[in-house]
């Protein structure tokens, strides 16, 4: 009776990790692509293994009456809980390594949350309206005009039309009012 409670204290401890309120919030919160758990799962598989184990030996530990059947019996078992801790250990280390990944991997996706946010108001958000200074500039011949809207064009005038009237023509800019 001892063994089988034992036993089933073991790994209701090991199994405990994996309550349904954190699987709960692993699924709300998991990032598009899953970790790999195959070794965390392999780790688990032997842990159980060595519960089984364990609770075996105890068993015949208890049926055994002979003083030599014990000292075996001992033996293996404190073995098995050797092998058990270790499994047990390296376990840990895993999902303590995979913890941390997650928690990053989280950081990251609030972050990318927030910028998603962010950017999202300021695209529903109009745009400045720019204000603008205007400048007219006439010229008799096409060569002079062109000479006159370079130097203008090199002090961030930007020429939006050109017209001709009789003789000469007629070149409008604008640029943005710092």
């Amino acid at each position: 009776m001892k063994i089988s409670t034992l036993s089933a204290i073991c790994l209701g401890l090991t199994l405990g990790i994996f309550s349904p309120s954190a699987l709960g919030q692993a699924e709300n919160n998991a990032p598009a692509t899953v970790p790999d758990l195959a070794p965390v799962l392999a780790k688990l598989d032997s842990v159980i293994a060595g519960l089984a184990k364990v609770s075996e030996d105890l068993a015949e530990l208890q049926k055994a009456t002979d003083g030599n059947a014990r000292d075996k019996s001992l033996k293996s078992v404190a073995s098995q809980l050797t092998y058990l801790n270790e499994n047990t250990e390296a376990l840990a280390k895993t999902l303590s390594g995979q913890a941390a990944a997650s928690e990053a991997a989280a950081g990251l996706l609030k972050e990318l949350v927030a910028l998603q946010g962010d950017t999202a108001k300021k695209a529903g958000q109009p745009a400045a309206p720019v204000k603008w200074k205007y400048k007219s500039i006439f010229g008799d011949s096409r060569v002079a005009l062109e000479e006159e809207m370079n130097a203008f064009g090199k002090e961030g005038w930007e020429f939006f039309n050109i017209t001709s009237f009789g003789r000469g023509s007629a070149a409008f800019a604008r640029r943005p009012v710092k």
